[in-house]
């Protein structure tokens, strides 16, 4: 606890089961009536925070489909990206134009029912994410935020790698959509939520 009163919690795991497993386990953890997902490698200006807030709803992502034109990527790169955007709309049918942003904002009702539901443990589980909200009718919005790249903080960038880790993402975007579709996972709507307009 500091002076501020604030109460910080450090959360840890006993082995690596994956970003979606150790997002999930924080989110759970906290009691805040507003719950922040952010990337550790600060890619993402927190100013960007106040905007976040200001839209009032129950999910609002941060998104960096604004500064994909600006971006430089390598081929492979561009190609994979447009593939996973393709195999998201097939498969979600989302209108969000950027899942996998690390700077997502929850009201604590939201962030309770989502990852009290979340099933995938690694990368792809922003798409479970997308899922859940939309049948549970959450009020979602997105907001383009200030991100730069942060040199050394990404995956192993090498052509197999990337070619591995789409594999791997599009598998579980199949998971996610049989899943429910087939009602082998079942979406509990676990707790009320917080009206986010009576948050200061």
């Amino acid at each position: 606890k500091n002076t501020s009163g604030d109460v910080w919690k450090l959360v840890s795991l006993k082995s690596n089961a994956g970003k979606g497993a150790a997002v999930k386990t924080g989110m759970l953890a906290a009691r805040g009536a507003i719950r922040l997902m952010v990337d550790a490698d600060g890619a993402t200006d927190f100013n960007a925070l106040v905007t976040l807030l200001s839209r009032k709803k129950d999910i609002v992502f941060g998104s960096r489909a604004h500064l994909a034109s600006k971006a430089q990527r390598s081929f492979i790169r561009t190609l994979l990206m447009h593939c996973f955007h393709f195999f998201v709309n097939f498969l979600v049918g989302t209108t969000i134009g950027d899942t996998q942003c690390g700077f997502k904002l929850f009201s604590q009702g939201a962030a309770q029912k989502i990852f009290g539901n979340l099933h995938l443990r690694r990368w792809a589980f922003d798409i479970e994410i997308v899922v859940l909200a939309t049948q549970l009718n959450m009020r979602i919005d997105e907001v383009g935020v200030p991100w730069e790249e942060v040199e050394g903080s990404k995956l192993d960038s090498s052509k197999l790698q990337l070619a591995l880790i789409s594999i791997g993402m599009l598998r579980d975007m199949l998971c996610v959509r049989l899943c429910y579709t087939l009602g082998i996972w079942a979406v509990k709507d676990l707790l009320d939520d917080i009206d986010m307009n009576k948050i200061d």
